[in-house]
């Protein structure tokens, strides 16, 4: 029998992989993940400043999103159409309708779980202006000088080819067309630096022990004792494309656009230091509170002394003008 050759195997490999993502991701118990319990962002003060770091001004109250639109769109809104890629459930095409942000927008998904949530939530608000397609982000096709803008929103660190995708989305927009991140751009899979490492350990011991609680989903409660890090290992068994090229998105970026705005919103300790805790730290307990403010302060001296990176930003930008175009 002849042996299978080395390129079929991985292509093989590809598709199982690709096939787990877009199961994962169809899952409607994903959710859970992203729960006022568990998910860091989830907590309100956290989110705040994640916003107020997104944002980079205080004159701007708003979220993100609303900053980069009317940060950088303001005066020709409604565009006639925008993209947004690994586009989940649908959250944020269904926030940029609220804003009378586009004419149409067409949004692409792997996980046909996801996006058949995301249609019926957007009849359901009765969006009929956003069409919803299943789609490999890795082998996505766009229309060239298609849209005005185009959304990543947690998504573009899922995927393995950022040079084809990232070209499509450059030829993709209009002259004066933006790139739009909400993005993890750290270690991928999580395999942090070592300072990066050790700062997570050491906060975690900062935690006092009643905020360190974990309840578990048959109901008991443990106290978070072990450092919160990831095992990458885990992390590509649990999903093939998390953080798969996550570390070179903003090299492959400034390559393919001219970068706007770039700016960090950390999440380096805090995205792992209080997963399965989040929910403890609640707006009415002065002792949680004080705790977050010496979490932010410590975050906040190590991105600025350059010890550890900002794992998350916020980024506008545009694609580069060929040098025939710009002579």
């Amino acid at each position: 029998m002849r042996k299978a050759p080395v390129a079929d195997k991985i292509r093989a490999l590809l598709r199982q992989g690709l096939k787990k993502t877009a199961t994962r991701w169809s899952d409607e118990a994903i959710g859970q993940h992203f729960s006022r319990e568990v998910y860091w962002l989830a907590v309100p003060e956290v989110m705040a400043r994640y916003i107020r770091k997104a944002v980079g001004t205080s004159r701007f109250s708003a979220g993100w999103m609303d900053f980069l639109v009317l940060e950088h769109l303001r005066n020709r809104l409604p565009v006639r159409r925008m993209a947004s890629l690994g586009c989940g459930q649908g959250s944020l095409e269904r926030d940029l309708a609220r804003l009378d942000a586009f004419q149409h927008c067409d949004a692409f998904d792997i996980a046909p779980g996801a996006i058949a949530t995301a249609q019926r939530e957007a009849r359901a608000a009765g969006f009929d202006h956003i069409t919803y397609s299943v789609a490999d982000l890795n082998t996505l096709s766009l229309d060239p000088g298609a849209y005005e803008a185009i959304w990543f929103n947690g998504s573009l660190h899922h995927v393995d080819a950022l040079e084809h995708l990232l070209g499509q989305v450059a030829a993709a927009l209009v002259p004066d067309g933006y790139l739009f991140l909400n993005e993890y751009v750290g270690a991928r899979r999580f395999a942090f630096p070592a300072p990066q490492r050790d700062a997570i350990v050491a906060c975690n011991l900062l935690i006092p022990p009643r905020l360190r609680k974990v309840r578990h989903p048959d109901g008991t409660v443990a106290v978070r004792e072990t450092s919160p890090l990831p095992d990458p290992i885990q992390v590509r068994a649990a999903d093939p494309s998390e953080a798969v090229r996550s570390d070179e998105i903003l090299p492959i970026v400034a390559e393919l656009f001219d970068v706007v705005v770039c700016n960090g919103v950390g999440g380096s300790i805090l995205q792992f230091l209080l997963q399965d805790i989040a929910g403890n730290f609640t707006s009415d307990d002065p002792e949680a509170q004080g705790v977050l403010d010496l979490l932010f302060e410590i975050e906040d001296r190590l991105v600025a002394l350059g010890v550890i990176p900002n794992d998350f930003v916020v980024l506008a930008a545009r694609p580069k003008v060929p040098p025939a175009q710009s002579a």
